[in-house]
């Protein structure tokens, strides 16, 4: 259940720095974060995709869950969020910049925590339109900031790893907006070769995302959660 996105009435109290709403929000979100946090994530890095293996230690996840809220309920940030997509993946955009901070702080080349991972693992690609739903929220604060650019480097390294027929469809679909006979038709493909591999890149940059840390709270493209016109 998308909680702040179903009780109206939450998100307005929420908004205002309610505290008996900030619990409630904690209380059904804090587990998931702390799960995020623990599991990690594959990022890039210089060009080169790194994984921060996750809090092993029960302090160290402590802080790092009790940060992310404190991130979070800042006036800003409670302001920041538009009540219309999931509260959250804009939770672990948050989390997610807070560990890349605290990363950035230290030596990268020298922690325990991070490792290399070859380009192709876990990761394939998607549909642009996606990419501003994870990065939803607006405000022009500097984690936002953070978040685009990041999402704008996920974006082209899935887009540099297609096919070159399946990048000229996505380029066309996606990018110009093009109607998907129109695209299919630039790109060489019947009708159904069209449909199939829209389905195909759709299903793909979600996985792709959700292995990269966003759209954490879209089970599938089936629910309709990503849509592209």
């Amino acid at each position: 259940m998308s909680l702040l996105v179903e009780q109206r009435a939450l998100l307005d109290r929420f908004r205002r720095g309610e505290r008996p709403a900030l619990e409630e929000v904690y209380r059904h979100y804090a587990p998931d974060v702390a799960a995020f946090l623990q599991r990690g994530f594959t990022f890039l890095s210089a060009g080169r995709h790194m994984r921060f293996a996750g809090y092993q230690q029960p302090f160290d996840l402590d802080n790092a869950l009790q940060e992310t809220f404190v991130r979070a309920f800042k006036e800003s940030a409670r302001l920041g969020y538009d009540g219309l997509h999931p509260y959250k993946s804009y939770l672990m955009a948050i989390a997610r910049n807070l560990v890349l901070d605290e990363l950035r702080r230290r030596e990268v080349a020298m922690n325990p925590s991070l490792e290399p991972v070859e380009a192709g693992e876990g990761e394939e690609a998607g549909p642009a339109a996606a990419i501003v739903e994870a990065g939803s929220g607006g405000g022009g604060s500097a984690e936002h900031e953070l978040l685009g650019r990041e999402l704008a480097q996920l974006y082209a390294a899935f887009v540099a790893r297609l096919p070159d027929r399946d990048r000229t469809f996505f380029r066309h679909r996606f990018e110009e907006q093009r109607t998907q006979v129109e695209a299919g038709g630039l790109s060489g493909l019947s009708h159904m070769q069209s449909r199939t591999l829209e389905k195909k890149l759709r299903r793909a940059f979600l996985e792709f995302m959700q292995a990269n840390g966003y759209l954490e709270a879209y089970a599938s493209p089936a629910n309709g959660a990503v849509k592209v016109s």
